[in-house]
């Protein structure tokens, strides 16, 4: 091997395909866009495999296409009609699934925006008492809190109890701020 043309030869003659037409008509068999896959790596891939293939027609293509696209495509374009040839397949293909994609997105950012409204409207009253100032409230406040919750009748439901640990926690504020420095920490007696 004196010349780098015959290495690759060689290379390839070893370790590559012993029949990459071959090879190339079984990828594109079952070649199959994934439901979370934009269209345009099946298009690459498809085009590719197109181009290593031999004596495919417009119409063998047009049904290799069209039985690698996901359901959700295939569902639309029964209802639009499916094209007879392989460029009107691939672009109505892209059209339903750029659409597709961006109805997607949409609904997620409703959905995202709906949930981060809902977030601030129902804000858990818990979180009010502790702006920036010490821990949350110590189990023996959570005790008394949950002593009262056997006072109520049984007929409330016990997710009302916000309300009691926002009045226990507003009324041991004042004790918690002697138990804390400056610096809004436990004080080292407070530690131990």
């Amino acid at each position: 091997m004196d010349n780098w043309t015959e290495f690759i030869i060689e290379l390839q003659s070893t370790f590559g395909p012993h029949n990459p037409v071959t090879d190339a008509e079984n990828q594109l068999n079952h070649l199959q866009m994934k439901e979370n896959q934009h269209i345009n790596k099946y298009m690459v891939e498809f085009n590719w495999l197109t181009s290593q293939v031999r004596g495919y027609g417009d119409g063998a293509l047009h049904h290799q296409f069209y039985s690698g696209l996901p359901n959700y495509i295939k569902d639309e374009i029964c209802h639009i009609g499916k094209p007879h040839n392989l460029d009107s397949l691939c672009y109505l293909a892209q059209e339903i699934d750029t659409h597709y994609w961006e109805h997607k997105e949409e609904v997620q950012h409703t959905n995202k925006s709906s949930s981060t409204s809902n977030f601030l409207v129902n804000k858990p009253s818990s979180s009010a008492p502790n702006s920036g100032k010490g821990k949350p409230t110590s189990s023996s406040n959570a005790s008394s809190s949950s002593g009262n919750t056997n006072s109520l009748s049984p007929n409330k439901p016990k997710s009302n109890n916000g309300g009691n640990k926002l009045s226990n926690a507003t009324s041991s504020n004042p004790d918690l701020a002697g138990k804390l420095g400056k610096d809004g920490k436990l004080t080292p007696e407070e530690r131990k």
